[in-house]
């Protein structure tokens, strides 16, 4: 194993989280272990991550077993919630937490629309952009049945 034992991760700077994603993916790309087999839990809530990073992150292979991601209290938008809905790298995953970014009725959409989240049971996504279609997107789909 090339990485840390840690369950849990909370990274309180975007350039932080910008070097992990640099660093992580060559080291993967150079070995064919993960670089965090054990973490479960990644915390980058209000560090005012976008779009540039959101696609970074959900298209990184570095977190195999993540069961919970916050990404709240960022610049997230359509953009970076559309890469994620497409990212399979998170089969795991249990608990979303989104609120208070600016995603609008597209990104929605496409979370909705994702085949990707199977485990999710608890999703967090107030505060954001987009009005009633957004919500009536999310009931439609499949992701609703879990939550």
């Amino acid at each position: 194993c090339l990485g840390c034992s840690a369950a849990e991760i909370s990274l309180r700077s975007k350039k932080l989280l910008k070097h992990l994603l640099e660093v992580g993916t060559k080291l993967t790309a150079r070995s064919t272990s993960t670089l965090f087999p054990n973490l479960t839990a990644l915390n980058v809530s209000r560090i005012l991550i976008g779009n540039e990073e959101m696609e970074a992150l959900v298209a990184s292979s570095l977190f195999p077993n993540l069961t919970a991601l916050d990404v709240h209290g960022n610049e997230i938008e359509d953009a970076g919630m559309v890469a994620f809905a497409a990212s399979s790298f998170f089969p795991k995953l249990n608990t979303l937490l989104v609120s208070d970014n600016r995603i609008k009725l597209q990104g929605m959409e496409a979370f909705a629309a994702s085949p990707f989240f199977p485990n999710l049971t608890f999703l967090e996504i107030c505060h954001n952009w987009f009005k009633d279609a957004g919500i009536k997107s999310l009931v439609a789909s499949f992701l609703f049945f879990n939550l």
